[in-house]
């Protein structure tokens, strides 16, 4: 079976989409399947509009012999996508990750606002926003199928895109090999993140300078690193802190699970249920709360608390298994 992977970036560009690409397309291979990773590459420097019409024009001679087509974004890819396998007529399956509309919104208007609250009233959207949200539903309503890695974002889109939750499935991200950590040689906790709104910079240094004023001798480590990088990081860090303002599917937090690290996140995650037992949540919308988070990890019952928690995780979830998945739409 021949199968495209539309993807807006893959290794070593550094970001979920790339290894998720690149996990699936590696699965498939194994699989004895062809994957044919379909990327932006140079094409994302041209401008919106233009570089959709350039990637169509890509992906499109690339479908020949096609089963199906996964588009890993709801706008980037997905939109090209969709018109391509119109044109080619061949099923297309969307793969949503995170929410682009909310977290476009978030960066202009610097509002402080939950994706659970986002679509629950309507928003003064402006030009660019209004396409996105065009441009969504026009490859929604063309796919076959719309994959979700979390029930939180599935039953907040199908409301607000109007989705026939017959099209929907839950695909959950994957969790690699538990890997064997080092000890702490300081308390320093990791917060290596894109630097985009949601991810709640102001609210995360407040309440991390709070937390130094009782505890002095802990640091933040921040920025951004290839992930092969940040895995060498986690293997010898304290502990990791990501408390967004919503994170869909804490892929941060999961990796440093497999090292049995203590995490702080926030309790609106996709996954706050599911992880609640491992580690720490907070509201990321009260600095004090994260504070609280900080501080308790800080002290040493606290994190010998923590320790205990995260080593109780043992959880896994291959590529394979999400390739299958996939198939099984297919």
């Amino acid at each position: 079976m021949r199968i495209v992977i539309a993807t807006g970036i893959y290794p070593p560009q550094v970001g979920g989409p790339a290894y998720y690409a690149k996990g699936l397309a590696e699965a498939y291979t194994e699989l004895g399947h062809v994957a044919v990773p379909v990327t932006y590459g140079a094409l994302l420097r041209l401008p919106i509009g233009v570089r959709h019409l350039a990637y169509l024009a890509r992906l499109i001679p690339k479908m020949r012999s096609a089963s199906a087509v996964i588009a890993l974004d709801t706008f980037s890819v997905a939109m090209p996508a969709a018109v391509a396998c119109k044109i080619m007529r061949i099923p297309l399956i969307i793969r949503t990750g995170g929410d682009f509309l909310w977290e476009e919104y978030l960066e202009r208007t610097g509002e402080i606002i939950l994706l659970k609250d986002f679509y629950n009233a309507p928003r003064a959207l402006n030009v660019k926003e209004k396409l996105i949200v065009r441009m969504t539903r026009f490859a929604l309503d063309r796919a076959k199928y719309i994959v979700f890695s979390t029930r939180l974002q599935r039953d907040i889109w199908t409301k607000a895109y109007e989705i026939d939750s017959s099209k929907t499935k839950i695909i959950e991200n994957a969790i690699e090999p538990m890997l064997e950590p080092a000890p702490a040689a300081e308390k320093n906790f990791l917060w290596y993140v894109r630097p985009t709104a949601f991810k709640n910079a102001a609210r995360v240094r407040e309440a991390f300078s709070l937390a130094k004023k009782k505890f002095p001798d802990i640091t933040l480590e921040e920025g951004q690193i290839p992930k092969a990088q940040l895995l060498e990081r986690m293997k010898g860090c304290y502990a990791v802190i990501l408390p967004s303002l919503t994170e869909i599917s804490p892929n941060y937090v999961i990796d440093a699970l497999r090292f049995h690290k203590p995490f702080i996140m926030d309790k609106y995650s996709g996954l706050a249920d599911e992880l609640a037992p491992y580690g720490l949540l907070v509201d990321p919308l009260k600095v004090e709360d994260i504070a609280r988070g900080i501080e308790e990890l800080a002290s040493d019952d606290g994190y010998q608390r923590a320790l205990g928690k995260a080593k109780q995780f043992n959880r896994a979830r291959t590529y394979r298994e999400i390739a299958q998945d996939f198939l099984a739409l297919i």
